[in-house]
């Protein structure tokens, strides 16, 4: 049994109690004088005391604890008088704040604040190392060694003589644990052991430090479009809640540029703001802002906010600042209860394509959206209540003014054979106040415009469930029919968010396929199809669903082309396939109703695993007469591989295809990355050969250079 004694440091202490029988043996005859509080404990196989040298030494799996610090060694010996302790063999220091100190000797006070280390080794809490020939600890918080090396990098297992792949060699290391730093004096970088960089003084924070002010690596770059780039971020710590990124960048064509990124926590939500200015010459001050806010008032109620405005419309393109198409600001207030929900909008667009306008952006204040339902009652019925306010203005163009409301019944049942019908019985009016409406073959429109939209519709299904072996299969007919009076889209009505439209398998069974409220579904229509599925007890499953529409009346309410113009829909529908997490694919249709010819072929897939080879692979193709309101007769092809050659190379490769124009590539590129406990290197090349107004094809290089712990070294070129 390993004695244990426990001593109580004070200015006259008697002899501790050593009991080999008893591992709570007590110092009972300490002075009343001693400090019972911090006692210095004492745990191992053989302990002596001297009454004359007033020394306690121990031996063999020594341990000493006192005030969270725990040192132990092969022997260590306490001198009352002097209070110092000494430890020798295989010492081990166990630091409050997770770090371990090795060393072959040390001498400390009894509090372990004062003292010398021979032979230091220090593992810091993200397992980063330092090592020096000597060292001295002060007021319990400074350790500063001599001939130091810091280093994250693992030492060679088959050859722990070998230099690691980077590390700090320094005459002195100062290692300020309160202040959360370490300095460095006559300091060198080596990489492979080999000297790249020399600096009289350096200092970084220490591992525990989560954010501190401070200069980011820098950015070195060159573009076709701004020349030679350089870039020095320098973080500060506002508070702690807040800090801000300066990021000012040097440009050999356009000149310097002042860029900024603002983050603040609240208590009730965030606020981020990125921007930047330069001046552009002969086109005067050129900038952009990208700023987002989210604040909770209550439990119910938030409020935020998105701002996104540029200077030109090839601004962000040009300085690196991301490719959007459109940029959108809005001011909103929300309300969230159990079945209830409200919000009310303001928008502001600005659109970056070359044909779009400011003069013909529409400006909504406000937009007012209310959205209520009831419990269902004995039957299961619940009723619905949907109200929206909209109004729309522009310089230049068609405005509008909306005021729509919806009242619905909806009833649900499940039958006897496990058949599920939904009957919906709803009436909408709407109102609008427009000017300068353009109707066809007619003059514009200023005036009032109204009306009413009555609903009745019936969903059904019918699963027919079978279990057999480990697999569950699932066959299950889908029916809808709706009905609303023809008539319902007036030339007086704009269509304003009703633009954008496609017919496929997810809206195949929506009353109103229609997103928005400015167009409406008209006329007696159907839906019909069936949904097949199979799934396994590993979570492996395949689906697929198949179905067309009948419209009674052809009047024009849907586009040529767009699968919904005649009395028979083109059939639409999806395969997915996904038999275990290394595949996954989804095949995606619309086939001519008269042929089976392809109006819309779409392909997702995924194959293999992240961790050895990965292909993510997507297909587009749009017919000439798809209908598309965005793109006509477009084939695509996009691929992105990925592959892990070991434990720390990786590569990927990708390509963007137009199939359309003999295959020629949109963009393409190649990736590489190199990562281990220490040390990230990766890169990319990369080539477009996207028109976007003035700025042409490009290609890049670009490549990133991580010592961790330390920050970053990144470089860009663009040629």
């Amino acid at each position: 049994m390993t004695p244990v004694i426990s001593y109580a440091q004070g200015t006259d202490a008697t002899k501790p109690a050593v009991n080999a029988d008893n591992q709570n043996g007590s110092n009972s005859n300490a002075d009343p004088a001693t400090d019972k509080e911090n006692p210095l404990l004492f745990s191992a196989d053989e302990v002596d005391y001297s009454d004359d040298l007033k020394t306690v030494t121990a031996r063999g799996n020594v341990e000493i604890s006192r005030d969270n610090r725990v040192l132990m060694a092969d022997t260590v010996s306490y001198d009352m008088t002097k209070d110092v302790v000494s430890a020798s063999g295989n010492v081990k220091m166990l630091e409050p704040t997770g770090e371990v100190v090795f060393a072959n000797y040390v001498e400390l006070t009894g509090d372990f604040k004062e003292g010398i280390i021979k032979d230091i080794y220090v593992l810091l809490d993200d397992h980063t190392r330092l090592a020096g020939v000597g060292a001295r600890r002060s007021e319990g918080n400074f350790t500063e060694l001599a001939k130091a090396v810091y280093s994250p990098c693992k030492v060679c297992e088959d050859d722990p003589e070998k230099p690691p792949l980077w590390r700090i060699k320094a005459a002195r290391v100062t290692h300020d644990q309160k202040g959360q730093n370490i300095e460095y004096k006559d300091a060198r970088l080596e990489f492979e052991g080999v000297p790249i960089l020399y600096s009289p003084y350096f200092s970084h924070p220490d591992p525990t430090v989560k954010r501190r002010s401070g200069l980011l690596a820098p950015t070195f770059g060159s573009t076709s479009y701004v020349g030679a780039r350089f870039e020095l971020p320098y973080y500060w710590v506002i508070d702690k809640s807040s800090d801000l990124t300066l990021r000012p960048i040097v440009t050999a064509k356009k000149g310097p540029v002042l860029a900024s990124e603002y983050r603040r926590k609240f208590d009730t939500g965030n606020l981020n703001i990125i921007d930047s200015i330069t001046d552009g010459g002969d086109d005067g001050w050129q900038g952009h802002i990208d700023a987002d806010g989210r604040f909770d008032i209550d439990k119910n109620w938030r409020w935020g906010f998105d701002a996104e405005q540029a200077s030109s419309k090839t601004y962000m393109s040009r300085y690196g600042f991301g490719s959007p198409s459109v940029l959108t600001s809005n001011l909103f207030g929300e309300r969230f209860s159990a079945q209830n929900y409200g919000r009310i909008d303001g928008y502001y667009f600005q659109g970056l394509k070359e044909e779009d306008s400011r003069a013909t952006s529409p400006l909504v204040l406000p937009h007012a959206q209310y959205h209520a339902r009831t419990t269902p009652d004995a039957i299961g019925a619940y009723t619905t209540l949907d109200l929206d306010a909209l109004s729309l203005s522009r310089r230049e163009g068609a405005d509008s003014n909306r005021l729509s409301g919806k009242v619905g019944w909806e009833l649900p049942h499940i039958g006897d054979y496990g058949d599920v019908t939904k009957i919906t019985l709803s009436m909408r009016g709407d109102s609008y106040m427009v000017n300068n409406v353009t109707r066809s073959g007619q003059s514009d429109y200023t005036g009032y415009a109204g009306r009413a939209v009555p609903l009745a519709a019936i969903d059904w299904n019918m699963p027919f469930v079978r279990d057999e072996g480990g697999y569950h299969q699932v066959i299950k007919p889908i029916a809808m029919v709706a009905w609303s009076p023809n008539g319902g889209n007036p030339d007086e009505i704009p269509n304003e968010d009703s633009q954008s439209f496609e017919f496929d398998d997810i809206n195949l069974f929506s009353h109103d396929r229609y997103g928005g409220l400015d167009k409406v579904e008209d006329g007696l229509r159907a839906s019909y199809g069936m949904e097949w599925g199979i799934y396994g007890q590993n979570g492996g499953y395949t689906n697929a669903l198949f179905g067309q529409s009948y419209r009674l009346e052809d009047n024009g309410t849907f586009a040529d082309g767009s699968g919904l113009d005649k009395h028979l829909s083109d059939y639409v529908g999806r395969v997915t396939v996904a038999p275990n997490q290394f595949v996954d694919l989804t095949y995606r249709f619309r086939l001519d109703s008269s042929d089976f010819s392809p109006r819309r072929n779409q392909l997702a897939a995924s194959v293999g695993e992240e961790r050895t080879l990965r292909l993510d692979l997507s297909y587009l193709q749009l017919t000439e007469n798809a209908g598309s309101e965005e793109f006509n007769d477009r084939e695509e092809l996009y691929f992105n591989a990925t592959h892990r050659f070991n434990d720390y190379w990786s590569g990927n490769g990708y390509g963007r295809f137009d199939l359309d124009q003999n295959g020629d590539p949109l963009e393409y590129g190649i990736g590489f990355q190199y990562e281990d406990e220490c040390f990230i290197f990766d890169g990319r090349v990369r080539r477009t050969f996207y028109q976007d107004q003035d700025l042409g094809q490009s290609d890049e290089i670009m490549f990133r250079l991580v010592f961790k712990t330390l920050g970053e070294f990144a470089s860009q070129a663009g040629l």
